[in-house]
C-alpha cells in the first residue's frame, strides 16, 4: 500500500512539475524571423558574395550580374529567362532565392551599337532583332520614327525612353 501511495505521489509531482517547467520557457520570435521573405535576396542589389552564400552557382551569379550591369536591373524575376543558359526550370529554382523587385531604373542603350545579346536582354524578339539587323545593312537608325517601323508597337512603347541613336 505504501508503494502504491509513493508511486501515485511521484506521478502527481512529475505531472505538475512538467507543467511548471514548460511554462517557464517560451520561445519568442521577432516578426522578421517569421517572415521568410526577409531571408530572400534583392536581385537588384545583392552582391556576388551574397548570392554565392545563398547557394547560387558562380556561373549563374556572373550571368545575373552581367544582365544587371547592362540593363540596370530586373523589372521582375521572370526576366531571368532572357539570359542565355537560364531556362524556365532554372529560373523557377533561382526565384526561391530572391524576392520580387520593387523598383529599378533601366539604363539607356544605343540601338545602333548594341549586339544581339543586349537586345534580347531588353526584351526584343528574334524576329525584331532580325528586322533591326536587316535595316542596319543599308542604314542606321537616326530617330524614333525609323525604329517604330521595325519593332512592335508594344515593344516601342516599353522602350522608347531608353533608346539612343
Amino acid at each position: 500500500m505504501k508503494k502504491v501511495f509513493l508511486y501515485t505521489l511521484m506521478l502527481i509531482f512529475s505531472l505538475t512539475s512538467y507543467g511548471l517547467v514548460e511554462s517557464e520557457f517560451k520561445v519568442i520570435e521577432s516578426k522578421s524571423t517569421l517572415e521568410a521573405s526577409n531571408l530572400l535576396l534583392d536581385i537588384n542589389s545583392a552582391t556576388a558574395a551574397d548570392m554565392l552564400k545563398s547557394g547560387i552557382s558562380k556561373s549563374y551569379v556572373d550571368k545575373l550580374l552581367e544582365y544587371r550591369d547592362i540593363t540596370g536591373g530586373f523589372k521582375k524575376l521572370s526576366d531571368m529567362t532572357k539570359i542565355s543558359g537560364i531556362g524556365t526550370k532554372t529560373a523557377e529554382k533561382l526565384k526561391l532565392k530572391f524576392r520580387e523587385p520593387k523598383s529599378f531604373k533601366m539604363k539607356r542603350f544605343n540601338i545602333n551599337k548594341v549586339d544581339d545579346k543586349v537586345l534580347i536582354y531588353y526584351g526584343f524578339t528574334k524576329k525584331e532583332i532580325q528586322s533591326i539587323r536587316k535595316y542596319q545593312e543599308s542604314s542606321i537608325f537616326r530617330n524614333n520614327l525609323e525604329v517604330k517601323k521595325i519593332i512592335s508597337e508594344k515593344r516601342y512603347e516599353e522602350l522608347k525612353d531608353y533608346i539612343d541613336y
